[in-house]
């Protein structure tokens, strides 16, 4: 290791190559342990968290798309707020009158068997698109998403960009 450091010190910018080389193998080394510390600490709150961010994102792209196929809007940005959070429903041993879970064991841990997750509800919807001061558009764009979201027109706002 000398030898290689002084053969590459004495090349011009040699130590910073040298450096990056050697920083470069130390992260091959330990980055994937330090992943897996990761993976580790994440708790089912932040995994319920990441869900409902996921769920509530990818609606909100949805909804932007589908406002961007009517007549005359351009470009949308939605903005989508939830009632509540994710609620999970666990498989029950029918065996047992205690209403107990059924429990999956895995590697290291025991963690009850999943049946369905169900996200929260659309509480409201607030659509910033192109021409959305125009009451046409705005009522094309309330109809819409009152049909396709289940939800009444006064929870809907659109306003013009």
């Amino acid at each position: 290791m000398i030898k290689f450091w002084k053969e590459w010190s004495g090349i011009r910018g040699g130590k910073l190559i040298a450096a990056g080389i050697i920083l470069g193998c130390v992260l091959l080394l330990f980055g994937p342990r330090m992943t897996e510390r990761n993976k580790e600490g994440q708790t089912e709150e932040n995994s319920e968290y990441l869900s409902v961010q996921f769920y509530t994102e990818h609606m909100e792209k949805r909804i932007e798309n589908l406002c961007c196929q009517i007549r005359g809007i351009g470009e949308a940005h939605v903005l989508l707020t939830l009632d509540g959070s994710a609620e999970y429903i666990y498989a029950e041993n029918t065996a047992s009158s205690a209403g107990e879970y059924v429990i999956l064991h895995g590697s290291d841990e025991e963690n009850p068997l999943l049946v369905q997750e169900i996200y929260p509800k659309i509480r409201g919807v607030a659509v910033v698109c192109t021409r959305g001061d125009d009451s046409a558009v705005r009522l094309a764009v309330t109809e819409l998403l009152s049909a396709a979201l289940g939800i009444p027109a006064s929870c809907i706002r659109v306003v013009g960009a």
